[in-house]
C-alpha cells in the first residue's frame, strides 16, 4: 500500500484529508447527527471523550503513515467538515485483497453528491496499483437506508445481494438494538472479473 498523498485527494469542491486534532468539535456534531447515528453500528452514544479518542487515534495512524479514516472537507475551506469516510478492516489480509468502506455526510452537505464523491475518491485510490493496490472494495448498508444505496450506486458500486439479520442499529440513543437486513455492494479493479464464473456455470450445466 502506497503512502496516502500528503495533500489528500480531491474532486471539484470535495477534499479527503487526514484528521486533525482541531476537528474534534465538528466531528462530534457529525457523529451525533440523528441520521448518522441511526445508520451507524456504533458501540456507544457519541460524546466528546469518545469522539476525541477516535480522532486522536486517527491522527496517530496518519502520523505513522497508516491512515484508515479521513475527513471529507470543503476543498476551498479545509476546516469545514462535510463528512467522513474510512476503511474498516485495516490492511487486506493476503490473499483476499479486500477492503470494507463506510461513510457519513453532515446534514448541511446532503443532497449535493458529497458522499458519492468522497466514496469514489477513496475507492479509486484503494483500487489503484499506485495507491491502496487492493483488488476489491465493498460496503453494506441497511436496506431501509435508501439514500446510502443511491450514494453507493453513484460511486460505481454494484448491488451484489442481501444479508438478513446482519447490522445492529438503534434509531435513537434510547431505542432498542434491531438487527437489519443489509444490501451488499462491491467494486473491483478495472479489467478484472470473476475468473471462475464460466467454469462454475459449465459445472452447473454438467451437473
Amino acid at each position: 500500500m502506497a503512502p496516502w498523498p500528503k495533500d489528500g485527494v480531491r474532486s471539484g469542491g470535495v477534499l479527503l484529508r487526514t484528521w486533525r486534532p482541531e476537528d474534534v468539535d465538528s466531528r462530534l456534531v457529525l457523529d451525533s447527527d440523528p441520521e448518522v447515528f441511526r445508520w451507524s453500528p456504533v458501540a456507544r452514544v457519541p460524546d466528546l471523550a469518545f469522539v476525541a479518542e477516535r480522532t486522536q487515534r486517527a491522527v496517530r495512524e496518519a502520523a505513522a503513515g497508516t491512515p484508515s479514516s479521513f475527513a471529507v472537507v470543503d476543498a476551498a475551506d479545509p476546516t469545514r467538515l462535510l463528512g467522513s469516510v474510512d476503511w474498516r478492516n485495516g490492511y487486506p489480509t493476503p490473499p483476499f485483497s479486500v477492503i470494507d468502506v463506510g461513510y457519513g455526510v453532515a446534514a448541511a452537505a446532503r443532497g449535493r453528491g458529497v458522499g458519492s464523491t468522497a466514496l469514489r475518491l477513496l475507492t479509486e485510490w484503494l483500487l489503484s496499483p499506485d495507491g491502496g493496490d487492493v483488488h476489491r472494495v465493498q460496503l453494506d448498508h441497511a436496506v431501509a437506508n435508501v439514500a446510502s444505496c443511491r450514494t453507493a450506486l453513484r460511486a460505481g458500486f454494484e448491488v451484489e445481494g442481501r444479508r438478513p439479520c446482519y447490522l445492529p442499529l438503534r434509531e435513537s440513543p434510547s431505542a432498542p438494538v434491531i438487527r437489519h437486513m443489509v444490501c451488499l455492494h462491491g467494486r473491483v479493479r478495472a479489467g478484472e472479473g470473476d475468473a471462475g464464473e464460466g467454469d462454475a456455470e459449465a459445472g452447473a450445466q454438467e451437473g
